[in-house]
């Protein structure tokens, strides 16, 4: 297995008439299983690790909301929505990675990423990147505290959103029984876990928070060239972009209540 017979397998899949989307999940899970080669010593390195893919091809329009919808999004959602939208939109955590977050990875201002779970079933994060360090902004830190405060299972092991029962839950019954409500009473177009992670991306760029800075916050494997050569991260530049992003929002933690959409 080569980085070469991967390319190659990835233009053949290009020649049958494959979409670019459904090339990119063959290549994600060929590369979930090489890392878990890589992981037990089968492989040094990732062989998929750098293969060129076909630019994927806009479908829906993409957005991102604006700090003041944001705001109004968050105030329409019960406790355990919000905390888990606001979260989203104040750490650009992918969908799997914040429905996997335990209550031991939050410590000293922090989260440290290290799992994500798709469908129930837990595994590592979507690129090597993935597993990284995050600041949390006093918004973020809020958020959680006051969950926390409210939560049913808060041991080292528990997970910080989970079912009556301690399992996960599914993103996608968030979306339905609380966010999609909430955007159609705000006239807004559906808001999915996507959208808060784009949003969060958008909004470091309007700070100019670096490139290279946001592309390690959100775990990317690629950032611009220029970047990776010139560019040098320090620790501090992460911990102000993470203020710098979550300033807009730091008062939702305080809102008043309302019902709990998603139930426990």
């Amino acid at each position: 297995m080569t980085n070469q017979a991967i390319q190659g397998y990835v233009a053949e899949l290009n020649q049958q008439g494959y979409a670019p989307k459904s090339i990119d999940h063959i290549h994600d899970v060929l590369s979930a299983i090489l890392r878990t080669a890589v992981k037990w010593g089968h492989l040094k390195e990732n062989p998929a690790t750098g293969v060129d893919l076909p630019a994927l091809r806009m479908v829906k329009p993409k957005w991102a909301l604006t700090v003041t919808q944001a705001r109004a999004l968050l105030e329409e959602l019960g406790p355990l929505a919000r905390t888990m939208v606001g979260v989203a939109l104040l750490t650009g955590l992918r969908r799997g990675e914040l429905f996997a977050l335990r209550w031991k990875v939050l410590m000293d201002g922090q989260m440290m990423v290290q799992e994500a779970v798709y469908e129930g079933s837990f595994g590592t994060p979507k690129t090597e990147a993935g597993v990284r360090a995050l600041p949390l902004s006093e918004g973020a830190a809020q958020l959680l505290t006051d969950w926390r405060a409210k939560a049913k299972r808060t041991g080292p092991e528990d997970l910080v959103f989970s079912t009556w029962s301690g399992k996960p839950i599914s993103p996608n019954n968030v979306l339905r029984g609380s966010v999609f409500p909430a955007c159609t009473t705000l006239g807004l177009p559906n808001a999915t876990w996507l959208t808060f992670r784009r949003t969060y991306s958008s909004w470091a760029h309007e700070k100019r928070v670096p490139g290279k800075v946001v592309a390690e916050l959100m775990g990317h494997a690629k950032v611009d060239t220029t970047l990776n050569i010139y560019t040098q991260v320090i620790d501090g530049a992460k911990i102000a972009a993470a203020g710098q992003i979550g300033n807009g929002l730091i008062t939702i933690a305080h809102k008043p209540e309302k019902g709990l959409a998603v139930s426990r």
